[in-house]
């Protein structure tokens, strides 16, 4: 009998261990057994007034307790349910935002406190006092940014209003990211399809991080419309799909007139700088030939996995406009990733080193 439960005892410990890993890489819609009060209420009201830790502009549509920022203020831990995007007090980035408590995103924190340079300005920011509403790179938007809807990044940006256009995607099945609906969307940036870590790259290491799409494209007016770098150039497109990015008279290669994105860098020689990333930037926990660096992430065609090493084979080296950049925001100018402004005087971190390996 001791010997049976034994066994009993290990098939299952085998079990949990060969699932735990699935279910980290299927964490983005809302968990089982959090309670529905946790992000609804009713009839905006409990005891006659409105609870604390409720918006205080509702009431709100979908009977949620506040809108999208009110929902994701707050400060992460690696335990969180929801993925915090900004906070009321200054986050801990540190030097590039993989060591300290934010996420893969940034934080609105800075733009929210008027540093405009330094992050997105999605409603209830102010806008922009230089660009107003038309992205650099791109056409003027009909309104100012929104998280979600018509002039947002999030949802179904053919419907206006965050909820209207983020509607059930929070309950929605999204063990298989196909891009085909918006809770099956990476991040619900509907079409775009990526791994999604478990916990949105909070301290990612080597094997913990998110595997953003790419594409090896031959041409700059090639597009494939499931790329992370295409939603950036929704707005921004002059820098993704103009005709100004590669300085060849035919051809997609260097000189470059401007950085390429969704540019896979095995195209390149197989002696150059390039083969020889991550630099000194290699992440936390890795091992073995060119690892992937968590500080200045590449794409890949194929998502199904978070990358370990870069093999510069298979599609597996494209730059894109997250490389660099933070969606959300950072402590930085132009929202970059490390201190671009500041190297080398008040940093000795420089994420353009980890491709850019001879100018270390």
């Amino acid at each position: 009998m001791c010997g049976n439960a034994k066994k009993i005892g290990f098939v299952l410990m085998l079990t949990l261990l060969l699932i735990w890993p699935l279910q980290k890489g299927s964490f983005a819609k809302i968990p089982a057994g959090i309670p529905c009060s946790s992000c609804h209420t009713m009839h905006y009201s409990q005891n006659g007034g409105v609870l604390e830790e409720w918006g205080k502009h509702g009431p709100y549509k979908a009977l949620v307790i506040n809108d999208c920022i009110g929902c994701h203020t707050g400060n992460n831990d690696g335990t969180n349910f929801t993925p915090y995007v900004t906070s009321t007090s200054p986050p801990n980035y540190g030097e590039t935002g993989t060591e300290g408590n934010t996420l893969a995103g940034g934080s609105f924190y800075w733009v929210s406190i008027g540093e405009e340079k330094k992050g997105h300005n999605v409603v209830p920011f102010p806008p922009d006092s230089r660009f107003g509403n038309t992205p650099p790179g791109g056409p003027g938007l009909t309104s100012q940014l929104t998280c979600a809807g018509t002039t947002g990044c999030h949802g179904d940006r053919n419907k206006e209003g965050d909820f209207e256009a983020l509607l059930g995607a929070h309950h929605a099945d999204d063990s298989t990211i196909d891009g085909q609906t918006v809770g099956t969307s990476y991040r619900f940036l509907k079409g775009i399809l990526g791994y999604e870590d478990s916990d949105w790259e909070y301290q990612p290491d080597a094997s913990h991080h998110n595997q953003y799409k790419g594409t090896d494209r031959s041409s700059e007016a090639q597009v494939n419309t499931t790329t992370i770098s295409y939603l950036c150039a929704e707005c921004h497109g002059f820098f993704h799909s103009g005709d100004g990015i590669s300085g060849q008279s035919t051809g997609w290669g260097s000189p470059w007139l401007r950085h390429p994105t969704d540019y896979d860098m095995s195209n390149t020689a197989s002696g150059s700088e390039y083969r020889a990333y991550p630099g000194n930037y290699a992440a936390p926990r890795s091992t073995g030939i060119n690892p992937y660096s968590v500080i200045a992430p590449l794409g890949s065609e194929d998502v199904s996995a978070p990358k370990t090493n870069i093999l510069f084979q298979g599609q597996d080296a494209i730059v894109t406009c997250i490389s660099c950049h933070r969606a959300h925001g950072s402590p930085y100018n132009a929202i970059l990733r490390w201190d671009y402004y500041g190297w080398p005087q008040t940093t000795t971190k420089n994420g353009c080193n980890a491709c850019h390996t001879n100018k270390d």
